[in-house]
């Protein structure tokens, strides 16, 4: 798969581009009367991405084509997954948008362009807030916008937020309850509440099937928790999955091992102590730095002292928040 900085959503483009898992996603959550006008046995993964080369670290879009009943048209389904509330995501969307559009223009010459449904999953800290329709960017309380706004495009785009405070009831079948599960509760502060959840998931992974394709979502879940959460106990949790199953306890020992393996080679951080989960922090925190340094050159250097108190899912979010900060202030109040 591409290569994703961000932890959240590499882990949501490995889960979700499994066929079972998204057609699963579909069939609970998508509107009704939608279920209903499309083929989810058609649905077939995208391959090609849409997003900018210098943006790809932070975005994870993810594309499907599935037919229309009773029609040879077909309906695209853009997916953008964010762990933060992003107010330019509808612009974000569009230029997906009209990148598909254009490559079915410049490709095949079809006589109409495809359906496009754009959706944001979101599991943040906070409550979806932000307008859901593209018109919602202009300041359409001036008087002004009514009097252009026929020569504006405007569309909306279906939000699911798994935010920690949204508590709906969790659908869908049990590999789409462990993923939903672990995305919610991920950003939780009480680091014993991930871990009841982490437990959970484990038993739930005790009932699938064995097979190659469990075992890579088993240690996915176990890589996202590891890069997510490192004030999450490692030695209690591992005593606690043994309690649950000696197996799978065993299994997350391995990749344990091998994540500190992986971060030892790449040298992020030498002479390493206290396992990967403090060198993918000490290399996150310098490469936050560089990138604060170099958009505020004089920011005093005490900052960085606060920027190493953060947690590795709060230094993921403020590398995302950065990119639209103009002014220092706006740092002070992040940290």
């Amino acid at each position: 798969m591409d290569t994703i900085n961000n932890p959240h959503d590499r882990f949501f483009k490995e889960v979700m581009s499994e066929r079972e898992i998204i057609r699963d996603f579909l069939q609970n959550y998508l509107p009704a009367e939608m279920v209903r006008l499309i083929d989810l046995e058609s649905i077939i993964v995208e391959k090609d991405s849409f997003i900018e080369k210098e943006l790809q670290e932070y975005f994870s879009d993810l594309l499907f084509r599935v037919r229309m009943e009773n029609e040879e048209a077909y309906v695209y389904l853009l997916f953008e997954h964010k762990s933060y509330l992003d107010k330019p995501v509808s612009l974000q969307l569009l230029k997906y948008m009209t990148g598909i559009w254009g490559k079915e223009l410049g490709s095949s010459h079809p006589p109409y362009l495809p359906i496009i449904l754009p959706i944001v999953f979101y599991h943040g800290n906070k409550k979806w807030t932000i307008s859901r329709s593209f018109s919602g960017l202009f300041g359409k309380e001036k008087g002004n916008y009514e009097k252009f706004k026929k020569y504006i495009p405007d569309y909306e785009y279906l939000v699911y937020d798994f935010s920690s405070i949204n508590q709906e009831q969790i659908r869908g079948t049990i590999k789409l309850r462990i993923f939903i599960e672990i995305v919610r509760a991920i950003f939780d502060k009480d680091a014993k509440k991930v871990m009841e959840t982490v437990i959970k998931g484990v038993k739930a992974f005790d009932e699938l099937r064995k097979t190659e394709e469990v075992e890579k979502y088993f240690e996915a879940y176990i890589r996202y928790l590891f890069y997510s959460r490192t004030d999450v106990d490692k030695e209690e949790l591992r005593e606690q999955i043994k309690a649950v199953s000696m197996e799978r306890s065993e299994k997350m020992q391995t990749i344990a091992e091998k994540l500190l393996q992986e971060g030892m080679e790449k040298g992020i951080e030498k002479g390493i102590e206290k396992g990967i989960e403090k060198g993918i922090e000490k290399g996150k925190e310098e490469l936050l730095w560089k990138q604060i340094t170099k958009k505020f050159p004089k920011i005093p250097y005490t900052y960085y002292e606060k920027v190493k108190t953060l947690r590795v899912d709060q230094l993921d979010i403020l590398g995302l928040e950065l990119m639209d900060m103009k002014d220092p202030k706006e740092l002070d109040r992040f940290l």
